[in-house]
């Protein structure tokens, strides 16, 4: 006696399963970029929402990934200036831009989070700087393409006196760039960031997918001999 299997609902199960197992084992967490804080000072960035001044500091940095990643946590150091004491942040904005022509483009992403994204003291720069490092985790993924430039812009919500800055670093192309008080121009530094995120894994898909078509085509064959010897 065989079994008569119903191919059309072994087929939905298998399929199901294998995208099932594929969209679960599909991406690893991953660094995808960093840059190294170097602690030789701090470029200002911040919106002063309480002395009045606004949004009178951002600072950029660009980067590009080796391949396509989705960023999902972004991690930096930053200082406080002018004078050197710590400052009492209550958010954080982070942006995610084009590249034109070497500088900030469009912007495409943006995310604001509320607190101190997780600020912990790691000493001081070599100005003498309180330093502190941070992790911000994103609302959703920058899903970022490789071999592509892109800028990144942290802005935190603190009053002035004291200034924030975003730490230098290393590792990068040493470049960055910075608008203050309305002024534009390019800094002669990296600065301090890195990237967390998923990177596909295309070979285990794929690998999961090939191994439901050859167990339906097992089924198949069975089914048509089955039919063949009734």
């Amino acid at each position: 006696m065989f079994m008569n299997i119903k191919l059309p609902n072994a087929k939905i199960i298998l399929i199901a399963l294998a995208l099932s197992l594929a969209a679960g084992s599909g991406a690893v967490a991953d660094v995808l970029y960093t840059q190294a804080t170097d602690s030789n000072g701090g470029f200002s960035s911040q919106n002063d929402n309480v002395g009045g001044n606004g949004n009178f500091a951002t600072a950029y940095d660009n980067f590009t990934l080796s391949g396509n990643g989705a960023v999902t946590n972004v991690m930096f150091t930053g200082s406080y200036f002018n004078p050197p004491t710590q400052g009492a942040i209550t958010a954080f904005t982070i942006m995610f831009y084009s590249d034109a022509g070497g500088i900030p483009g469009g912007m495409l992403q943006t995310f604001n989070m509320a607190g101190t994204a997780n600020e912990t003291s790691i000493g001081t720069d070599v100005f003498g700087s309180p330093l502190f490092t941070y992790s911000f985790d994103l609302s959703s993924a920058f899903n970022a393409l490789g071999g592509t430039q892109y800028w990144l812009s942290i802005v935190p919500d603190l009053g002035f006196p004291p200034q924030w800055g975003w730490e230098s670093g290393t590792g990068g192309d040493g470049m960055a760039y910075q608008d203050f008080l309305g002024t534009p121009g390019v800094l002669a530094t990296d600065l301090a960031f890195t990237l967390n995120g998923s990177v596909p894994e295309a070979g285990t898909t794929t690998l999961l997918i090939a191994g439901a078509l050859l167990v339906l085509g097992v089924i198949r064959r069975n089914r048509v001999v089955a039919m063949v010897k009734r």
